[in-house]
């Protein structure tokens, strides 16, 4: 088994090369004879996600005789396999890692077209994309190495500044599963009044995002010409609280590729997650913190790999989002973001809206641990400076016990969480019948899910509030958005654990609040303007 140590992204990746993992890649017709060689060696493809990582199926080592690297050889021999590599971990975890066999290399300055011609040469690769003189997305061919191991030998050379193979892993929607079929009469998070449900015990007048103070402030309830982009596994658009054409703009599944974005079974989250932030009333039954702002959907696939996550951006960058909301990671405890992803997210970031850059939010996820601590956990995303990194605080203003922490988290917005309730949402409707048995889509039967939370709810309703303030001022560039929303937060928490700046690792700089933030950002409005789009009526 070989480790590597490679410069990726801005500081350095271990890979493990996985004693239980192996990937391989059928010939083309040659699926099912490839299932069946796997099956004749003992092994097993594994159950990880549908369609494999990076084009590759990963399959599970069984045998009690062979280590991955002699059942992959073994593998590779077999005239249905057209390509097998080995797999790697970034920790103890076991998440896989995938080498999809295209490498991202940049070199230095001054670097001549022989030299680059020389080592591009040595190590057998082939041109996929030439992003500018010295930047290329190159993939190795029959006669290459491994895509980790050519990395490590480019990265040896003075003349390469940047290195990188693309590596495939899972992706984790941040969602706690609703755990009972409780009914929640009320949406708290928009105003607690403390009293819900008929129940006191699980509640705290005021521990809300004061959205609802926030729509009266403005007169409206958030602008069709804000456009909120919700990257998630699908979206039934058929749902009341989601359906109106007018309101739906650039949709996008860059699973099936095709302008429908609908789930497929499962898929139940970016609806969820989509209502939280534009739910719109009239037509549903609940509503959104911003519900008259656009929605954007976009239908990633599970599989994280730079070239997916630069079309996501990328995507929602050209078609004119204003917010972004991601409720998602990777499953793996340590993620690093590579150079070419982190660049995605920061020109969306910097650049989108004609140069104002798109308001990016990003759940922490729910597993209760530092989402910048290497060796143990990193979280590229969440971590990405660009970006907007949610936690989640409960009905009671107290941490929800899921939610993850660190300096890097931004804000916190209220959620599920032990000792308070759950979020009322839309859930995928309808059924499907199976050998006399009917069966609900959705995390509930009927058209609503009564027990959403985790910082996946925490994370759109931040960005409708984002929604709401630009909204309010829509000439505020992305940077501002989210100064704004630090500068109005409030402690929760009893007040305590925050640092001399005021920022709490479990909070940030606290509970968002939406009210404040409208506020602040009519208060930016330029004086000499003669005419404002929404102004404020409280």
């Amino acid at each position: 088994m070989t480790d590597y140590k490679l410069r990726y992204g801005r500081r350095y990746l271990e890979l493990r090369e996985s004693r239980k993992f192996i990937g391989v890649r059928p010939k083309p017709g040659r699926a099912r004879a490839m299932d069946d060689a796997i099956v004749a060696i003992s092994a097993r493809k594994a159950d990880l996600s549908d369609g494999g990582l990076g084009g590759f199926e990963v399959v599970e080592v069984t045998s009690e005789t062979e280590e991955s690297g002699q059942v992959l050889d073994r593998l590779r021999l077999d005239n249905s396999v057209k390509v097998g590599t080995h797999v790697f971990h970034t920790s103890d975890d076991d998440v896989p890692f995938v080498p999809t066999g295209e490498l991202f290399v940049v070199f230095r300055q001054g670097a001549s077209d022989d030299e680059k011609r020389e080592l591009l040469g040595d190590q057998r690769l082939e041109l996929v994309e030439a992003r500018d003189g010295n930047e290329f997305i190159v993939r190795v061919t029959k006669a290459a190495r491994n895509p980790i191991r050519v990395a490590h030998e480019l990265q040896r050379s003075e003349a390469v500044e940047i290195a990188e193979p693309e590596l495939a892993t899972l992706g984790q929607l941040t969602a706690r599963p609703p755990s009972a079929d409780t009914l929640i009469d009320e949406q708290w998070h928009l105003r607690n009044t403390g009293r819900h449900r008929g129940d006191r015990l699980f509640f705290k007048p005021g521990a809300d995002a004061r959205v609802v103070d926030a729509w009266q402030r403005l007169g409206v309830m958030g602008s069709p010409d804000t456009v909120v982009a919700v990257i998630d596994d699908g979206f039934d658009l058929t749902h009341p609280d989601l359906r109106g054409n007018e309101r739906i703009v650039h949709p996008y599944d860059f699973t099936r590729k095709n302008a429908e974005p609908k789930p497929g079974w499962g898929d139940w989250h970016g609806t969820a997650c989509a209502r939280v932030a534009i739910g719109r009333p009239g037509r549903g039954d609940i509503a959104g913190a911003a519900p008259g702002a656009t929605v954007m959907p976009v239908r990633w696939g599970r599989n994280l790999a730079d070239r997916e996550i630069e079309d996501w951006f990328g995507h929602v960058t050209r078609n004119g989002a204003d917010v972004v909301s991601c409720s998602w990671g990777a499953a793996a405890d340590v993620f690093e973001l590579s150079t070419r992803a982190y660049r995605a997210i920061e020109k969306c970031a910097r650049d989108g809206r004609g140069g104002k850059g798109c308001v990016v939010v990003f759940a922490a996820g729910n597993d209760n641990h530092d989402i910048n601590d290497p060796p143990h956990s990193v979280d590229g995303f969440a971590i990405h400076p660009d970006v907007i990194a949610v936690a989640s605080c409960t009905s009671r203003d107290e941490k929800s016990n899921c939610s993850n922490f660190g300096v890097e988290i931004w804000i916190a917005a209220p959620s599920s969480g032990a000792g308070g309730a759950g979020i009322v949402t839309a859930g995928v409707m309808g059924h499907v019948a199976e050998n006399g048995t009917h069966y609900h889509r959705g995390y509930a039967a009927g058209d609503y899910t009564y027990d959403f939370g985790g910082t996946s709810s925490a994370c759109p309703l931040v960005a409708g509030i984002c929604a709401l303030i630009l909204t309010a001022n829509p000439d505020l560039t992305s940077a501002e958005v989210k100064d704004i929303l630090r500068d109005t937060a409030r402690r929760i928490g009893n007040g305590a654990g925050y640092d001399r700046d005021g920022h709490s690792e479990f909070f940030g700089h606290g509970c968002v609040d939406a009210d404040s933030a409208v506020a602040r950002a009519l208060e930016l409005i330029a004086p000499d303007e003669d005419e404002v789009g929404y102004k404020a009526t409280a």
